[in-house]
């Protein structure tokens, strides 16, 4: 193996660097694009194993140790030639071995035979890793009856089920009970999880996914910012073989069946004497949908053996017409202004490509670009639709675009540009480093049709004065996305990989992320001008203004006409700096027993528009085990453990709603006259200074306010055992035992009464107290805040301990057994299948709030008030007692294969979510056990309904989901490279609830919507493809 001098100078900075970053909190390192090639060898002297990829040119030798065993490491995924070279000459070798993403694969080189492996007659058990992991090639992706989305993917997956669909559904997963934005996604080892929520992800076109990897639990030191699941996404590259093809895919709305209507629950709730139960409340069935994908794709030698290129392309439209409200009248009579907006058009187009450059530049130095760019543009228009005829209209009222935004920004579709350079060295045969560098950027935009920036917005109907011609062209009120909002991302790592002997191999990395945003609302059209009428002119308008009487020589003043003008901005500039550091021994005991031994520390640094810090946390140890046993030295009966530990960080939207800066602030005038082109006011003067009645003038919270100091980070502990066994032949068995625990979490808290208390106790005034308005902290345990209870602009340091506060620990369980069969494929055909029995239970879904779909990740309501704690112990939304997903193709004929997927789990469970049951406020702190008052105002946010106890998930579940989808494909010989597939995805049809209002009140009576469905899983309907391959 040649050495190498180019890097040999920069591995001592990258191991002191390691070393100093375990000590002072760096970067995290969560790079896993590579595989590993492992066996034995007759043992003798000086013998060679070399492998070799045909594709590329890729080769890597090592010398075997005394006893015949090999180990090779950091391989690219790809096919591979390996062979035994004894003094010069190819002894014996193995064509067709695969290497997956992040697996091992034994090679038995004891033979003095060539052998070809085809397909992977045995499906083989991997025996250098505890992971729990599902590994799906391009190759399985096509077979499979799947929808061309990485959601889709998931959902295959063991401990995987779809979040609420508030929050994107299938494309925001659940892994093992947490919540849909505990998750980390990566593209060739960068991160591209959605960087304001942490909800979702950036995605490939599907052509150009090499390699997908679903890490549901006991993952490495090396990967972290999870406490769900990890997924790991390789891209196709190019190789010495040119290839190119082009697909087209069409979903048509006339093979698509009707989606299900939605009716009222039976509440006994009326208005104007008729009843909602039974009403239709949603019309579902005349929505129509229709999808186009066009696919295209080349890649080969732009350089044999040396320089190649892999790019992608893909676009997909979605044209859907839609009722867009629901209907609030058991009688059907809305009003006109609703009615007109009531059916929408929408029109989603996703353009997104790929390009993978690869550069081996020598057997020892490998350089990859990676340029990726994913965008949704979404277009509706609105139209006016009648309930009591289920008609709508074609006259066109209003409308907005989105790029990477919608409606309900937690569950939109959030693309990026991506750009990713990666260097890997093979310093050594035992020694390896690579380091990375990247970068993603999202822009968001959000135009209402006839949106015009330049114009304010005007409101006049409580005060016109006589003689003036009052206008409002601007047709968008409210306030709108932040113009320039964006998430950036730059990051960087190093990860070296050391095989000190035949026993040890050390991994260790760091790497850090720096993510800034633009972010929040502000005024559309940067201004709102209201004209009003004072009932006595020479009254104050507000506090310190004069009233419009005092202008003299201006008769419309005189009478008591004036104008204010409002602005409104939530916009802030958050950044979130990330890093961490990892090591990681992988100790060979003997030649049956693997143990890995990890520790890797995580920081967190949340920082305000100021870029002063508010959370900053620099400790945050993670130590990670794993043990497993080849109990039969075969790789035919395997044992594996693991124990963990795992953080996740706040995103960057916490800032903007609990520590960014707000301006809400007004000034009054007396005015002339109007401008007719925009409807501002002419001729001005001021009746006052600008004023807030919230103190609002844009200046950034103090940090020491909006967070508890000294809080812990958001950390579960994870437990796993089970065993591999190899069954008849080709058929793989597995049984697994998972276990996690919650054991802290970061929300805000909203209650003032604790610290009113504690400034009774201390005696200190508090008659200039200007309120208290949430701050974050640890829910459960002892927290120390940072207030000026006297209003004398000095900060007390108050802690409260978790008795003060009322909250009970936080409390998340997961507990699995999982059950698994496979049939590796065998040229013939592949089957999987996995049942899990579960139970997710506790006070706390984690960063989110499925019970109500609240969409402000770690900064929900569940914490607000201890209240909200009372009976919130149960089964978590996340709950699935059942699931058995199975997937598999078989290739009936030459030409013709089938294939399908089958996916059954119980209902998610109910709840009752109601007032609480005292109506009388109480000012004293609330005492565990003590009465649960109305005094958060929030409403129906209690478990108690009618008064009476409710605890979580008592109420039932919602029905089973059971859908199944199917394919046939079709390669004529007649036509070489042309393919012919139609998907039938969930060709049951079978429609069923998964998600319902659990609010019981409305003010204080009972909410019509009670019980009501929110959304049904989608319906039957019918892909057709065609695709033409060309390879040369």
């Amino acid at each position: 193996m040649n050495r190498n001098p180019f890097v040999a100078r920069a591995v001592a900075v990258v191991l002191a660097a390691t070393a100093s970053a375990l000590i002072v909190p760096t970067a995290l390192a969560q790079s896993n694009t590579v595989g590993t090639i492992f066996g034995t060898t007759q043992a003798t002297a000086g013998d060679e194993v070399l492998i070799e990829s045909s594709s590329t040119g890729f080769k890597r030798s090592v010398k075997t140790d005394a006893s015949g065993r090999f180990n090779i490491t950091s391989v690219p995924t790809g096919t591979y030639t390996v062979s035994l070279i004894r003094k010069g000459s190819v002894v014996t070798k193995q064509d067709g071995v695969e290497v997956r993403l992040s697996e091992g694969v034994e090679v038995d080189l004891t033979g003095l035979q060539t052998v070809v492996v085809v397909g992977n007659r045995a499906a083989r058990i991997d025996i250098k890793s505890a992971t729990a992991a599902a590994v799906f090639t391009s190759a399985d992706l096509q077979r499979l009856p799947v929808a061309n989305n990485l959601g889709a993917v998931i959902q295959l997956a063991p401990n995987t089920t779809k979040g609420d669909s508030r929050y994107g559904g299938g494309n925001a997963p659940s892994f093992g009970g947490a919540s849909a934005s505990e998750n980390a996604y990566y593209i060739n080892g960068f991160p591209v999880t959605t960087l304001l929520t942490q909800v979702g992800f950036s995605q490939l076109p599907f052509n150009a996914i090499g390699q997908a990897q679903v890490l549901t639990g006991g993952y490495g030191a090396e990967f972290g910012r999870s406490t769900g699941g990890v997924v790991n996404l390789i891209t196709k590259r190019g190789t010495n073989q040119w290839e190119a093809g082009v697909s087209a895919e069409f979903e048509l709305k006339d093979l698509r069946s009707k989606e299900r209507n939605i009716y009222y629950g039976n509440t006994g709730v009326t208005s104007g004497g008729v009843a909602f139960d039974g009403k239709l409340q949603y019309y579902a069935a005349g929505n129509t949908q229709e999808r186009h994908t066009l696919r295209a794709y080349a890649g080969g030698p732009i350089i044999q053996d040396k320089l190649f290129f892999f790019a992608a392309l893909e676009q997909t439209k979605t044209s859907r017409d839609a009722v867009r409200n629901t209907n609030s009248s058991p009688t059907y009579t809305i009003s006109a202004a609703t009615q007109a907006t009531s059916f929408q058009e929408i029109d989603v187009k996703v353009p997104r490509y790929m390009v993978k450059l690869d550069w081996q530049i020598n057997d020892s130095n490998t350089l990859e670009y990676t340029r990726i760019d994913d965008k949704t543009e979404d277009t509706r228009k609105y139209f006016g639709f009648n309930y009591a005829t289920l008609e709508r209209t074609n006259v066109q009222k209003g409308g907005v675009s989105y790029v990477n935004w919608g409606p309900t920004p937690v569950a939109s579709q959030q693309g990026a540009k991506v750009d990713i350079l990666k260097y890997t060295g093979y310093v050594t045969d035992s020694l390896t480093v690579t380091a990375l560098v990247g970068k993603t950027y999202t822009a968001h935009a959000q135009s209402p049709d006839g949106y015009d920036p330049t114009l304010p917005q005007v409101g006049f109907t409580n005060g016109q004065a006589p003689g003036l011609t009052y206008t409002a062209p601007q047709g968008t009120t409210g306030n709108l996305l932040t113009p320039g909002a964006f998430d950036e991302n730059k990051g960087g790592r190093f990860d070296i990989e050391w095989k000190v002997n035949e026993q040890h191999k050390l991994r260790a990395g760091i790497d850090a992320n720096v993510i800034n945003s633009l972010a929040g609302t502000s005024t559309a059209g940067g201004v709102v001008w209201t004209y009003l009428k004072a009932t006595n002119p020479n009254d104050p308008v507000y506090p310190g203004a004069k009233g419009p009487g005092s202008v003299a020589g201006n008769p419309i003043a005189q009478q008591g006409y004036y104008v204010e003008s409002s602005r409104f901005s939530a916009a802030s500039t958050p950044r979130v700096k990330q890093q961490a550091a990892y090591v990681e021994d992988q100790w060979q005991i003997n030649k049956d027993v693997l143990m890995i031994l990890g520790l890797r520390n995580e920081a967190f640094d949340n920082q305000n528009g100021d870029k002063l810090s508010y959370i900053k946390l620099n400790k945050q140890i993670a130590p990670r085990f794993s043990v497993i046993w080849d109990r039969n030295s075969d790789a035919t009966q395997v044992f594996k453990a693991s124990a963990g530990r795992y953080h996740v960080p706040l995103p960057t939207n916490v800032a903007v709603r609990g520590a960014g800066s707000s301006y809400n602030a007004r000034t009054a005038y007396a005015y002339t006259g109007i401008d007719p082109k925009t409807g501002a006011p002419t001729g001005t003067t001021a009746l006052g200074p600008l004023y807030s009645s919230n103190n609002e003038y844009g200046q950034a919270k103090d940090p020491k306010t909006v967070a508890a100091s000294n809080m812990k980070g958001n950390y579960q502990d994870e437990f796993t055992v089970g065993m591999e066994q190899q069954l008849v032949e080709g058929w793989k068995g597995s049984a697994k035992l998972t276990y996690r625990s919650l054991k802290t979490a970061i929300d805000d808290h909203c209650d003032d009464r604790p610290f009113l208390a504690w400034a009774a106790r201390n005696k200190i005034n508090t008659a200039n107290y200007e309120g208290y308005n949430c701050a974050l902290f640890n829910p459960g345990i002892g927290n120390t805040f940072t207030l000026d209870m006297n209003g004398d602009g000095k900060l007390e340091t108050i802690y409260l301990s978790a008795a003060d506060l009322g909250i009970p620990p936080v409390k998340r369980l997961y507990t699995a057994l999982d059950l698994g069969l496979e049939h590796a494929f065998d040229g013939k055909w592949w089957a999987k299948i996995n049942y899990t029995l579960s139970r997710n239970n506790g006070n706390a879904e984690g960063q989110l709030l499925s019970d109500i779909g609240q969409g402000d990740v770690a900064t929900t309501q569940a914490f607000d008030f201890p209240e909200f704690s009372v009976n919130a112990d149960g089964l978590l939304p996340n709950d699935r007692t059942h699931q058995i997903k199975a997937f598999g193709y078989y290739q009936l004929t030459e030409e013709l294969g089938i294939g399908g997927n089958t996916i059954f789990a119980t209902g998610r469970p109910k709840n009752c979510i109601g007032n609480a049951p005292v109506a009388t406020p109480s000012d004293a702190p609330y005492v565990a056990g003590g009465p649960v008052t109305t005094y958060s105002g929030y409403g129906s946010a209690y478990f108690f309904c009618a008064g009476q106890p409710s605890p979580r998930g008592s109420r039932g579940k919602l029905p089973s989901t059971f859908t199944t989808d199917i394919n046939l494909t079709y390669k004529p010989k007649a036509l070489p490279g042309m393919k012919f597939k139609i998907d039938v995805f969930n060709i049951f049809n079978r429609q069923v609830a998964e998600s319902i209002e659990e609010r019981y009140n409305s003010g204080t009576g009972l909410r019509s919507t009670y019980g009501t469905v929110l959304s049904y899983s989608g319906p039957r309907y019918v892909k057709l493809g065609v695709a033409y391959d060309f390879k040369n």
